[in-house]
């Protein structure tokens, strides 16, 4: 369990650093010299992800693309989310069975 667990919250790390990005990018539209960010995903040794924030160049497409990113990086978080409940039901209904 403590596999799953962990590659989870990794990956709900990874979907945070993104919405950080994403919601960077969006508050900075108006600001002339902001740097874009955008978030690389790597597969971990050990299992999951991790995420680095990088900078990207600027891009007349870039809110349309934010905001999209946005959204995939909620769904990753809430996918995440639902492993890390099934996960804990899972091991409580285990105690209760040893119990």
């Amino acid at each position: 369990m403590n596999a799953i667990t962990g590659i989870a919250t990794s990956g709900l790390r990874a979907a945070s650093t993104g919405l950080q990005a994403t919601a960077h990018n969006l508050a900075n539209l108006a600001t002339p010299d902001a740097t874009r960010q955008s978030v690389a995903l790597s597969a971990s040794a050990t299992g999951g992800v991790s995420a680095t924030v990088v900078e990207t160049p600027a891009d007349p497409a870039a809110p349309v693309e934010d905001v999209a990113a946005m959204l995939t990086y909620k769904v990753m978080a809430g996918a995440n989310l639902f492993v890390l409940k099934v996960a804990d039901e899972t091991l409580g209904s285990l105690l209760d069975i040893r119990a």
